[in-house]
């Protein structure tokens, strides 16, 4: 099972909108199996429990359900050791989350791919101190990308993580 994981750094760059942070915010994150909770990658702590997988956070944790051939992905974004955003892919069911868990001026934008359509969901956001759900028609085994950028505007997206998981 190949994964991958393209991180850039917009730290390079000259100019930044005025809705970016900057720096960027320091990103953690996981892509875990659903059938067994192994972490596939990152570093966040993943947590087996009997129907599924948590993954605990300041805000609200994460539980990922038993899915069959699924691989979830969770992405946290932190100023200082301030959690400010998160956007999570759960395969059951195939629901994208996305939190603005800060009332910082400040936001987040996740766009999700199908890769073998071309496929595309959002860019979506978060609104201030919650979570949007988004609920995806996906067809189970489609190898989906997650895209947490810093901004929305397309020529200057500021990408802060993509990783690949399994619907």
């Amino acid at each position: 099972m190949v994964t991958t994981v393209l991180l850039t750094g917009s730290l390079l760059a000259t100019t930044n909108s005025a809705q970016a942070y900057n720096p960027n915010p320091t990103v953690r994150w996981a892509q875990v199996d659903t059938d067994d909770c192994r972490r596939l990658g990152g570093n966040l702590t993943v947590s087996a429990q009997s129907d599924g997988c948590r993954v605990n956070d300041s805000w609200d944790g994460t539980f990922f359900r038993k899915d069959p051939n699924g691989i979830a992905i969770k992405v946290e974004l932190y100023v200082g050791s301030t959690l400010v955003a998160k956007s999570e892919f759960h395969p059951y069911g195939e629901v994208l989350w996305v939190y603005d868990t800060r009332d910082d001026s400040d936001t987040i934008y996740t766009t999700l791919r199908v890769a073998e359509f071309g496929d595309s969901y959002g860019p979506y956001r978060g609104p201030v101190n919650g979570a949007n759900t988004y609920n995806l028609s996906i067809t189970d085994g489609r190898t989906v990308t997650m895209s947490v950028n810093d901004n929305n505007d397309p020529n200057n997206l500021d990408q802060l993580i993509a990783l690949q998981g399994t619907a």
